[in-house]
């Protein structure tokens, strides 16, 4: 539709809201003002009446005589007096049938004058005669209102002709091309707050200086509030010393990947030790030197080792303990090897001055199990290297999948099921908190072979390892994609992708032409990547939104919250929503910190129109919590489907 349609669209629009506000407004005001009249002439008529028939003998023909004139002479409805006990003694009745209306019957329903009768009491002496009813007739005040609505109705043709004859005069002598207006209005609409030059056009330069400088202060806006939320968030979730997560930060986290459907991950217990003993031999700057020095070991993984898990996460539990968490872990083996590599060079570089000792203790832990289980495991595996005096690992046994305990095993095992389409989903729903409606249904990949199921957790390590991420994420995509055409009443699904996909131009490739091969189904699937492998891959991930959103697919961020500070311009990505990481919700309640983090993480979100969905959550006593603090809508296990 071109501009100058849509402008004329608009004035009649404008218009028409003015027209009905105006008949709206003057009708109503004008019909409170003849009721206020009626009302008032129904009680001064009732007064009147009722004193004078008071002050007469009360002759049953000198009564009847006085209430028909008044009957006859004020335009009544009707007249009735009645007596203490209810019966009425003289009545009189206007019958509006007999008239011709002055009103359509229509409008007098529209706009109808319920006006209540004027009451009085007649008295008899010191005794109670009767009660009198006055009600005045309301067709003459309905026919000035209908008249009144005439003449609004003819002035408004009037005035829209000349309206419109003057607009379309007006709009033929815009002709100059708006393409980068447009293009500008179109990026702002996106939540992309792009800067474009000033055209030569007086009125259009000054609109886009308005739009250039209102793109500016959002952005300054939003790197503020992100930089405080940042600064608010490492306060309370940091480590003073280290930089490290602190301990409530890390069990948090620890407690989150327990908590989740499935998954295979690692946990890896670093000790300092006799603490006290470097603390004395040191000193205290030094001491929280050194320590700063493990922090950046532990925090700064090698990357040759990252595709061997999906993230980590390092947090400080005491004075001398550190705990490194790696999600979706495939060889321990190595990865605890490769650490105590490192460890053992920043004991190397303290050697001339004392004996450091750092050991460290991994092992696997599954989905599910307690959080006792897991640091008692660690813990005891930690004794062991400690025990010979060294800086050394000790590392617990995986308990694999019964069948597959090699490379070349998970490979074919793998293989076989994409050829044999065995890719299958398990969803779990996502309710808006304001009405508990479906916001989508979050699919978990599951692989099937020979009747049997495998979760993700069994086979996501080793699918990263072979690279074959891209390959499942495909196969995943194009089987909702298949549900949802087949569906009668489909419903939105979310689905995980892995940054590999996107890293992958063959895997990436597959899956737009997937999406284009199903664009009706495409709108129903909401797209989200974990938010750790966005911020390392941000350029590409923002190619990527621009080659979906035309799709309309929805996209998002999955464990988001911990790093969405340092993602720069994340207004321009054209996200549609944010999963929050479970480890931020997790005990809410008992965490005034997060709160504050989460309630301003939910209003910069708001600002750049983002959902904000809390994920993992386990009872419905905190969704309301997280409605207050703006969350829009919840998963996990303690949400009803």
């Amino acid at each position: 539709m071109s501009l100058i349609k849509q402008l004329w669209i608009a004035i009649v629009v404008l218009m028409t809201l003015a027209f009905l506000s105006s008949f709206f407004i003057s009708i109503f005001s004008a019909r409170d003002y003849y009721e206020e009249q009626l009302r008032q002439k129904n009680i001064d008529s009732a007064n009147s009446l009722a004193l004078t028939l008071s002050q007469i003998e009360k002759d049953e023909v000198m009564i009847e005589l006085l209430i028909a004139a008044q009957f006859d002479t004020g335009h009544y409805q009707r007249i009735e007096l009645s007596s203490p006990s209810g019966e009425p003694l003289q009545h009189k009745f206007y019958n509006e049938a007999t008239d011709n209306e002055l009103a359509p019957g229509w409008f007098l329903k529209l706009a109808p004058l319920p006006i209540s009768p004027g009451v009085a009491q007649v008295q008899d002496g010191w005794h109670q005669y009767g009660t009198l009813y006055i009600e005045s007739q309301t067709r003459f005040a309905q026919a000035a209102l209908w008249q009144t609505t005439q003449k609004l109705l003819l002035w408004f043709l009037l005035v829209a002709l000349l309206c419109g004859a003057l607009g379309s005069w007006l709009l033929k002598l815009i002709t100059r091309p708006l393409d980068q207006v447009v293009a500008q209005a179109e990026a702002i609409g996106g939540r992309r707050f792009i800067t474009s030059r000033e055209p030569r056009t007086l009125e259009f330069g000054r609109v886009v200086r308005a739009m250039n400088l209102l793109s500016e202060r959002i952005r300054l806006m939003l790197e503020t509030e992100s930089r405080r939320l940042e600064e608010l968030r490492y306060r309370n979730q940091h480590d003073e010393v280290t930089g490290l997560a602190n301990r409530d930060t890390v069990v948090s986290q620890l407690d989150s990947l327990l908590g989740e459907e499935d998954g295979r991950h690692a946990a890896l217990l670093v000790r300092v030790v006799d603490l006290a003993g470097i603390n004395q031999s040191l000193g205290h700057q030094c001491t929280n030197a050194l320590l700063r020095e493990l922090g950046q070991v532990l925090q700064q993984w090698p990357s040759p080792m990252l595709d061997a898990f999906t993230d980590a996460h390092a947090g400080r539990l005491n004075g001398s303990d550190f705990l490194l968490l790696l999600t979706d872990v495939g060889d321990l083996t190595s990865l605890s090897a490769a650490l105590n590599e490192r460890l053992s060079a920043l004991a190397g570089r303290y050697q001339p001055q004392l004996r450091l000792l750092l050991p460290h203790g991994a092992c696997y832990f599954h989905a599910g199990e307690s959080r006792i289980e897991v640091m008692s495991r660690a813990d005891g595996l930690l004794a062991v290297a400690e025990q010979r005096d060294a800086t050394c690992a000790e590392v617990g046994t995986a308990t694999g999948v019964s069948g597959f305990q090699g490379t070349d095993d998970w490979r074919a095992m793998l293989t076989r099921t994409l050829k044999e389409q065995g890719v299958r989903a398990v969803c779990f729903p996502v309710v808006q908190l304001a009405g508990g409606e479906l916001l989508h249904r979050e699919a978990m990949m599951r692989l099937e072979l020979d009747g049997k199921s495998y979760r993700a957790g069994d086979f996501m390590p080793w699918a990263r390892r072979l690279g074959l991420l891209p390959a499942l994420d495909v196969a995943m995509v194009g089987r909702q994609l298949e549900e949802l055409k087949a569906s009668t009443q489909p419903q939105s699904r979310a689905i995980n992708l892995s940054m590999e996909t996107l890293k992958d131009p063959a895997g990436r490739q597959q899956l737009l032409m997937l999406l284009r091969q199903f664009h009706e189904q495409a709108p129903w699937l909401w797209l989200e990547f974990p938010e750790n492998p966005v911020i390392h891959h941000v350029e590409l991930f923002r190619e990527f939104c621009t080659l979906v959103k035309p799709l309309g697919c929805k996209l998002g961020m999955e464990r988001a919250g911990r790093g969405f500070a340092r993602i720069s311009r994340l207004q321009e990505l054209g996200l549609d929503y944010l999963k929050v990481d479970t480890s931020l919700t997790r005990e809410l309640h008992d965490n005034q910190g997060n709160q504050g983090f989460l309630r301003g993480l939910c209003t910069l979100g708001h600002s750049i129109g983002l959902e904000l969905v809390a994920d993992g959550i386990q009872s419905e006593d905190e969704l309301e919590l997280l409605r207050r603090l703006g969350f829009d809508a919840a998963g996990g296990p303690g949400v009803a489907s």
